[in-house]
């Protein structure tokens, strides 16, 4: 990323079933799960194959048009992530897409 950023590091805690709906973000993001596990879609897999980290493991969200989910697809326990965000300054840290076609309907209990 060129030019100024904005930078943020936010904590999210997912209750069981909660998930983040369809979004991106203007820049990249590395996550970490802290505690449970988070369930990610993406919407550029024509599969949409979820991939579940643990705790402690991370992942890099590229952001930059790149549509993702996650949720906490747990029956008992809920998860927590936290994300280091760049964002070029000034912009939106979240961007809200629409349902994919080629991903399943993900609703909250």
């Amino acid at each position: 990323m060129k030019g100024d950023s904005d930078v943020y590091i936010v904590q999210n805690t997912f209750p069981v079933g909660a998930h983040t709906g369809w979004y991106t973000h203007p820049g990249p993001s590395l996550v970490t799960v802290t505690a449970g596990t988070i369930t990610v879609y993406e919407a550029a897999d024509p599969t949409c194959t979820p991939h579940v980290y643990n705790t402690g493991d991370s992942f890099t969200d590229i952001g930059c048009g790149d549509v993702h989910l996650l949720r906490n697809e747990s029956a008992t326990d809920q998860a927590v992530t936290v994300a280091v965000q760049l964002i070029p300054a000034g912009q939106a840290r979240r961007i809200e897409a629409d349902q994919p076609a080629n991903c399943p309907v993900i609703t909250c209990p």
